[in-house]
């Protein structure tokens, strides 16, 4: 498994791992919409964005926080992800998934938003590891 849960009194702690810095944020979005939603997700729609940050951390939140945002106004639910990451910090990304549907789809658990609280991301030997608080 790429992540795994961390007791938290009110929030969601995870611990998310991957072998580059992509496949830690792809992991790092499966996490979310595992926990969230259950369901067949098709890959019927497109969504492309592109962010710019300041740092790995930051960014980390602000791709969360993108996700987030295209589930909760537009009901997306990636499915596939092609994303870059520049070591200045930029994220393009084009996700292939589903609009949730109540006929297909269940919310298992609200994620509200990425916190700060406890944020890190680090390379461990020839692993990347972050862990993440999550509002509920």
């Amino acid at each position: 498994m790429s992540y795994k849960y961390l007791n938290h009194t009110a929030d969601l702690g995870v611990e998310i791992e991957g072998r580059t810095i992509t496949e830690l944020f792809v992991n790092t979005a499966k996490a979310i919409f595992e926990t969230q939603v259950k369901g067949k997700i098709l890959k019927k729609q497109n969504l492309t964005f592109k962010i710019t940050s300041i740092s790995l951390e930051e960014l980390l939140i602000e791709w969360c926080r993108e996700l987030l945002y295209n589930f909760s106004v537009k009901g997306f639910i990636p499915k596939q992800y092609k994303i870059e990451i520049t070591d200045d910090f930029e994220l393009r990304a084009t996700l292939n998934g589903d609009i949730f549907d109540k006929k297909r789809h269940q919310i298992k658990l609200e994620i509200k938003n990425a916190t700060y609280h406890s944020l890190s991301v680090k390379k461990i030997k020839h692993r990347y590891h972050a862990t993440i608080i999550f509002d509920v």
